[in-house]
């Protein structure tokens, strides 16, 4: 009993799918012969027929009939086929069939009157049916009102005939066109990339197949030192001067050279008579770690390949030849294709950081001297830059200059020096926490590593009390550091008297500036020179003050010696004034302190006198004209 159930239930479901299954196999097998019946006819070679004699014949029978409208038919075939295969009702009614039916038959009327008259395949373009109704139609209506009525039933009809209306199928139609559109549009610019592609592969080939020749590069110093003939030393193997080509797997990496520490020795130069004073040894600054020195190639090589992918997505193509890693920030000289415009390139600042998820990218378009673009990227993992290994470095040592300033190292991981003698002056300017007070701070340390108190003399002010307080009590100083407003004007005005005092020292030594007055003294003291001719104004002359402080020579009287017997020639070392937080010096005491700091800036640089002014805002008011006029 439960097997029979099985089998009624069975009964009832499964003929209905089965049925469906073998509509849509028949329905198929029908749509491919009347197709390969319709694609192989010829009308005078039957024999050709992929169908056989029944394909040629019923071929031959459509095609007479009904022209190029019997297309349809296969078309309607492979839908029923597609229908029954869904497990869809397959619509064979009456409406189905009238509709179908008149589409034939008004298409094969309008192809009649459209298509110009000749025999395809062996009959008319609309065929026997179509030429009838059309010429009966073009009889009673006319050429163009037969079309319009024609066109105007074949849209009813094919309306009535699927399931979408107007809207639906302007809608169908309109997406159908963007997507071929976007398809074919994208193969054309596939194919254009493809082709600029190849041309720059080629380009490549042809610039790596030509010797590339790199100038090697040497610090002035090195030279000067290498032509020093006071330096007995063994003579440094010379690098080989080969030609440098683009490495095969990547841009050149020019990493920074590992800092030589010198060994710690207490004084890097001999005592001196000034209380037998030493160098401070570099072992008093932290320790760098060795382990923040390192340079990730693969990583770096990377980052060159998206750069270059976002470069080539707006248009700009080219390749990274050198990379210069730093402590903060890594530059990357891309050399851009032949006729890009800078202009473009410099465009894509805010656009490449947000491709390449940067903070921020700065683009230096075009380096100076060569024909690359510059990209400045932030490196992930900043180095901390430690003072030790900027003086223990070996180009510090041969450094020269009256006052030598370490500032830190550039965005390649070099070392940065400058000599504030040349400069003369100089003016540090940021906003709160931008690194003033530690830039002052290194500034200072660097000279007193490099130079004694006989060679350099400082005077200090600061509003700040705790900023400058460190070098308080150092031999360097001139004054203790001054701290109240009201008594900084005062310094600053002793630094204006020191400096006419100065220009007059030269006036009598026979001078212009302080350079040759220790030059002349040097001499004096070696014993080439005779102190008479050193300073002749002041033979047989002694020196008093006037009433206003100024140095004046008169006629010695009874009991007094004349300042040239006595006279002990010294030399004159530099002085450095720095100023922090000049701003607020201003608003205590604006006309004063400007009267020096613009004396000073003009006149002092030949007197071996300098100034360092830090202000958070260097604006009219706190650095005037004509102290800018001089920084």
């Amino acid at each position: 009993m439960s097997a029979h159930e099985t089998t009624s239930s069975g009964d009832l479901v499964a003929p209905e799918g089965r049925r469906q299954d073998v509509l849509a196999i028949l329905a198929l097998t029908a749509t491919v012969l009347l197709t390969l019946a319709l694609v192989s006819y010829d009308a005078r070679n039957g024999s050709t027929n992929l169908v056989g004699p029944v394909g040629h014949r019923f071929a031959r029978a459509v095609m007479l009939a009904f022209g190029l409208v019997a297309w349809i038919l296969p078309l309607e075939g492979g839908l029923l086929t597609w229908r029954l295969f869904r497990r869809r009702s397959a619509l064979l009614g009456l409406a189905t069939l009238a509709s179908t039916l008149v589409i034939v038959v008004i298409g094969a009327a309008l192809g009649h009157l459209l298509i110009d008259p000749q025999a395809v395949w062996g009959a008319s373009p609309g065929g026997a049916v179509g030429e009838l109704l059309g010429e009966v139609l073009r009889s009673l209506l006319g050429f163009y009102g037969t079309v319009i009525i024609g066109f105007a039933i074949l849209g009813t009809a094919i309306i009535l005939r699927t399931p979408w209306t107007l809207e639906e199928a302007a809608r169908a139609f309109a997406s159908l066109g963007h997507a071929t559109w976007a398809k074919v549009r994208g193969l054309f610019v596939a194919l254009r990339e493809a082709w600029a592609e190849a041309r720059e592969i080629h380009d490549e080939e042809v610039r790596a197949s030509q010797p590339r020749i790199m100038g090697m590069h040497y610090d002035r110093e090195e030279m000067e030192s290498a032509l020093a003939p006071a330096v007995a030393t063994a003579a440094p193997i010379p690098r080989a001067q080969t030609p440098r080509a683009s490495p095969p797997d990547g841009p050149t990496i020019v990493a920074p050279k590992e800092t030589k520490q010198k060994p710690l020795a207490t004084s890097t130069r001999p005592k001196r008579s000034h209380r037998d004073f030493q160098l401070p040894p570099t072992n008093l600054l932290d320790q760098p770690d060795a382990s923040e020195i390192h340079v990730d190639a693969d990583a770096l090589r990377e980052n060159a390949e998206l750069l270059t992918e976002k470069l080539a997505a707006y248009g700009v193509r080219g390749r990274v030849d050198e990379i210069h890693p730093g402590p903060v920030v890594t530059m990357y000289e891309f050399e851009p294709q032949s006729g890009t415009k800078v202009s473009k390139i410099a465009g894509l600042a805010d656009d490449l950081a947000m491709a390449l998820a940067a903070q921020k990218v700065r683009i230096v378009a075009p380096i100076a001297g060569k024909a690359r673009v510059g990209f400045e990227l932030p490196n992930d993992l900043r180095q901390t830059v430690h003072l030790r290994e900027i003086v223990e470095d070996r180009r510090w040592e041969l450094q020269g200059g009256a006052l030598p300033l370490a500032l830190g190292k550039d965005i390649a991981g070099q070392p940065v020096y400058v000599d504030l003698a040349r400069m003369p002056h100089l003016l540090v300017a940021g906003a709160t926490g931008s690194g003033k007070s530690v830039a002052l701070n290194v500034m200072l340390t660097s000279i007193l590593a490099k130079k004694t108190p006989e060679e350099v003399r400082m005077l200090m002010i600061d509003p700040k009390v705790v900023e400058l307080q460190v070098f308080d009590g150092i031999p360097h100083m001139l004054l203790p550091v001054v701290t109240d407003m009201k008594k900084a004007a005062l310094a600053l005005r002793w630094a204006v008297d020191e400096m006419e005092r100065r220009y007059q020292v030269f006036a009598d030594a026979g001078t212009r500036n302080i350079d040759t007055y220790n030059r002349r003294v040097d001499r004096v003291l070696r014993g080439d020179l005779a102190l008479e001719k050193f300073m002749p104004k002041r033979r047989g002359k002694v020196s008093a003050q006037d009433a206003d402080g100024r140095e004046i020579l008169l006629d010695p009287t009874d009991g007094e010696a004349a300042d040239a017997e006595r006279f002990e020639p010294e030399k004159l070392p530099s002085v450095v004034v720095v100023v922090d937080e000049f701003a607020d010096l201003m608003m205590v005491a604006a006309k004063d302190v400007e009267a020096c700091i613009a004396r000073l800036a003009q006149k002092a640089r030949a007197a071996g006198i300098h100034v360092i002014l830090a202000t958070q805002r260097p604006s009219v008011d706190v650095v005037t004209g004509t102290i800018k006029a001089n920084f």
